[in-house]
């Protein structure tokens, strides 16, 4: 049983919650902060489980050859003339949004998880009352029983279909929840020589979705106006969207998210942002919070700072997920990221 709720006046704030305060302040909401036992449990990188029951998949993927199809150029633009254009995100525009959500219990298996199914009904509510996207648009593959499972056959088909929507004014949002983790880069795009993955619900089966494919299916082949967000909340997540830009929150600038001589061939004409639980060596975690289920720490963050009623600068924006996850979890051996297709100017207010 949960501790009982303690409200708290402005003026008692510890000094950590000063950046919290803040969104105080901006969403005009009563805070409350509560003594409550956190229950942790780590979106662990399920890399060894993989080799030893399931090696001949993992193997297969490692070996498997890249995509045929050239990589995209810019004919405009060569790998030693290419500079990044700092650009604004625009803000919500009349075109249609649509949204593909993945949350991941692997219930019955050896790392099964308790939180992920929970952090989609979380977050559902706020892309249709609050970001303005209608149900009928958006998609949900969960491994509860009540719907499509969230088979590796079925996450890429539906990542194509998100692509395929992309026109130029439209929004999409992709969510997943689940276990993630590292394999050694073969095409020499990494800055740290490991590719990210995610696990479907069958990757004893099927293995696992490398970086690369995801790159490859739903970054790739989206629209110039278009523009999707996306947000990760597993373990070795920080550049699983293999995009060109990774803000260092300590140098207050965007940083090589790829390898110097793969920024082009990951460049997006869309604008295209991620948000990673954790950076690509550290491990996410779960929580329970006051009066909530268990639930992933960063998508916890993601919703208290974008329920926010105005827009808020992308550095605030991202300085308060931060600061979410530090006070929520003083502990955590996770650090928020946040990777883009072109830098941004972070004074300028973020939208979904």
């Amino acid at each position: 049983m949960l501790p009982k709720v303690i409200e708290i006046d402005d003026n008692s704030f510890p000094a950590a919650f000063d950046l919290l305060r803040q969104d105080y302040h901006t969403c005009r909401r009563r805070w409350t902060y509560a003594s409550w036992e956190l229950s942790r449990t780590p979106k662990t990188n399920i890399l060894e489980e993989i080799t030893v029951q399931g090696h001949h998949h993992l193997a297969e993927f490692s070996r498997c050859p890249r995509s045929s199809a050239a990589p995209y150029q810019n004919r405009h633009m060569s790998e030693a003339s290419y500079i990044p254009m700092y650009t604004q995100p625009s803000p919500p525009s009349p075109g249609r949004k649509r949204a593909l959500l993945i949350g991941i219990n692997y219930k019955g298996q050896r790392y099964e998880l308790r939180g992920c199914n929970n952090d989609i009904h979380n977050l559902l509510p706020c892309l249709i009352n609050q970001w303005g996207y209608d149900p009928t648009d958006i998609v949900q593959l969960i491994d509860d029983g009540c719907g499509p499972l969230p088979t590796k056959h079925n996450i890429l088909l539906e990542m194509r279909r998100l692509a395929y929507y992309a026109r130029p004014g439209n929004s999409m949002f992709f969510y997943f929840s689940g276990h993630g983790g590292q394999v050694r880069d073969l095409d020499g795009d990494e800055v740290d020589g490991y590719d990210e993955f995610i696990c479907p619900v069958d990757y004893q089966q099927s293995g696992v979705i490398n970086d690369d494919e995801i790159h490859e299916i739903m970054v790739k082949p989206l629209a110039a106006g278009s523009r999707l967000t996306a947000l990760f909340d597993s373990c070795h997540s920080g550049t699983v969207l293999d995009l060109p830009y990774l803000y260092d929150s300590r140098q207050c600038k965007f940083v090589d998210g790829v390898t110097p001589n793969a920024r082009v061939r990951k460049h997006s004409q869309a604008q295209v942002f991620c948000f990673s639980g954790c950076g690509d060596s550290e491990e996410s975690e779960s929580v329970v919070m006051p009066g909530q289920p268990i639930g992933g720490l960063m998508t916890f963050a993601f919703i208290h700072v974008f329920s926010c009623t105005q827009a808020l600068a992308f550095q605030t924006v991202f300085e308060q997920i931060r600061a979410f996850v530090r006070v929520t979890l003083p502990d955590a051996r996770q650090e928020p990221q946040f990777s883009c297709s072109d830098p941004l100017d972070t004074t300028l207010p973020f939208y979904i």
